[in-house]
């Protein structure tokens, strides 16, 4: 990276006053102005993709004369991205709008970093979550006053047109003006009634003008200006020329990779050995209890002084544990292990395997009891979520199989693309109308219902619930339903700015004002 502070005067104005670097601020200004437009006082809804689709096109608008764009598999990792991301305009989760407002970002800057070939490390390397959070903390910082250089450099080299235009003069000046003045008439009519009598006599101009609201709003505008003009100039502008090396250097550091996980082997193969067959012996007696006993259990009903609750949900937790213990097992033995060079690393794989299918059966025993739960006291956020990292650890362990087998198997990397692949799938699935789905089809089965949790869900749900107000006969349900349809529609009722527009309101809104337009 180049250090401005080495050069005198002249060369610092000559490094920071070229047309890129306008480009570049003018660029970060107006992603500061857009946020201010799009999140400034309101809501998150279609402002967010709408976002994250303009940081894109700055993006690439600045690197196209650095790196050719191209499509790879670096490209790929948009594809979660504006799918996250659109999840703030079709569904009204908060449980997930939350852990979007965290994973999406990441997400960003793991992908910014490949795209402009900032990583030192491969995506699937441990030492790349290093880069990603040196990327969210220090690179937003480190050239934070950086814009206001570039403006004092441009104004230094006003005495010399031959480079620049005039009209990149005039537009720069305006521009620093304009800024100035945005903090300074809202100061004076602050500070002089008479001024502000003169500043509100134009009509439509000023009138809007809140020393209380504007000056916060310059504020946001100037930092996330000069966060955006700090990372992207830390990525486009000033970034580490990284020797990834040739063919041959990239071999090298394969066999370099190799040695490695060679030299921190230390495991015995048997001791190893000796340990997972006691462990599959345990566990296969195990599961042969669990066919007699849980597998069972519907038929010869359940034990003696067990409730439901306790039968299930005691059990699925343990097993839940369990079943990471042995992730754990596994992946230590399968990359500490060292090599025999006989039939007994077979007999290691062969025991790995076992493992697995034993880790597998603990898996389903864990959904069965959690559906044995379901089964009886209905459908909550949690317990469809414990059914979705089920089904996650599930995936994990297939794929552990395979590298049991197949060495050349990067695991870290399956793992990573298996776990966004399976967060932006769980953000699609719409967990709440799934909540309300079976819990609707339990209670037609003569089974209670919880309808004040199920008017507590997510704007997603409001259809189905209007569906059950029209045809349920009992009426204390009846007046629990529109207890809480009644609160929904009156939030709804209230204004929101088009950058907040939400599909599932929007669509929860017609549906509520159809209802009860009718009565």
């Amino acid at each position: 990276m180049s250090e401005i502070n080495v050069y005198p005067s002249v060369c610092k104005d000559e490094l920071l006053a070229k047309r890129e670097n306008s480009i570049l601020l003018i660029s970060a200004l107006g992603l500061g102005l857009l946020f201010d437009l799009f999140f400034y006082g309101k809501p998150l809804g279609v402002s967010y993709p709408l976002y994250i689709i303009a940081l894109y096109l700055v993006l690439f608008w600045n690197m196209r004369n650095k790196r050719p764009f191209k499509f790879d598999q670096n490209l790929l990792m948009g594809i979660p991205i504006i799918f996250l991301s659109f999840s703030y305009v079709l569904y009204s989760n908060q449980v997930f709008a939350v852990l979007n407002f965290f994973v999406i970002p990441i997400l960003v800057v793991a992908h910014t970093l490949l795209l402009t070939a900032n990583n030192r490390y491969e995506w699937f390397k441990s030492q790349f979550l290093g880069e990603i959070i040196y990327g969210m903390v220090v690179r937003p910082l480190e050239n934070f006053l950086k814009p206001f250089f570039v403006i004092l450099a441009f104004a230094r080299r006003g005495v010399n047109p031959d480079k620049y235009s005039v009209a990149s003069k005039i537009f720069i000046g305006l521009l620093s003006a304009t800024a100035l003045l945005i903090i300074i008439i809202p100061l004076l009519a602050s500070a002089d009634d008479i001024f502000r009598q003169l500043i509100e006599r134009i009509p439509n101009v000023f009138k809007f003008v809140n020393i209380d609201d504007v000056i916060p709003r310059l504020i946001v505008v100037t930092l996330v200006t000069c966060l955006v003009f700090s990372y992207l100039w830390s990525i486009l502008i000033s970034k580490v020329r990284l020797n990834k090396g040739s063919s041959n250097t990239l071999s090298e550091g394969a066999s370099e990779t190799d040695s490695r996980q060679k030299s921190r082997a230390f495991l015995d193969p048997i001791t190893v050995t000796s340990m997972l067959v006691l462990i599959d012996l345990l566990y296969a007696v195990f599961i042969a209890i669990q066919f007699s006993y849980l597998f069972g259990s519907l038929r010869f009903g359940l034990p003696q002084n067990f409730t439901y609750a306790q039968y299930a949900r005691k059990g699925f937790f343990e097993l839940v544990v369990i079943t990471l213990i042995n992730l754990i097992i596994l992946l230590g033995n399968m990359n500490f292990l060292k090599s025999s060079g006989t039939k007994l690393d077979k007999v290691v794989k062969l025991l790995n395997t076992i493992l697995v299918a034993c880790t597998l059966i603990i898996l389903l025993s864990a959904h069965f009891r959690m559906s044995l739960y379901e089964e009886v006291y209905g459908f909550t956020y949690l317990r469809v979520l414990t059914h979705a990292f089920m089904g996650y650890l599930f995936v994990l362990l297939v794929v552990t199989l395979c590298k049991i087998w197949r060495q050349r198997t990067q695991l870290l990397k399956s793992y990573l693309i298996i776990s966004v692949v399976a967060y932006t799938l769980i953000n699609y699935v719409n967990i709440d109308n799934i909540i309300v789905k079976n819990n609707i089809e339990r209670y037609n089965k003569g089974n209670p219902i919880d309808i004040i949790y199920l008017t507590t869900l997510s704007y997603d749900v409001v259809p189905k619930l209007v569906d059950l107000a029209n045809s349920t006969s009992d009426q204390v349900l009846a007046d629990q339903l529109e207890k809480g349809l009644t609160h929904k529609k009156q939030v709804l009722a209230q204004p929101r700015p088009w950058q907040s527009f939400n599909i599932s309101m929007y669509r929860a809104s017609n549906v509520l004002s159809q209802q009860y337009a009718r009565h």
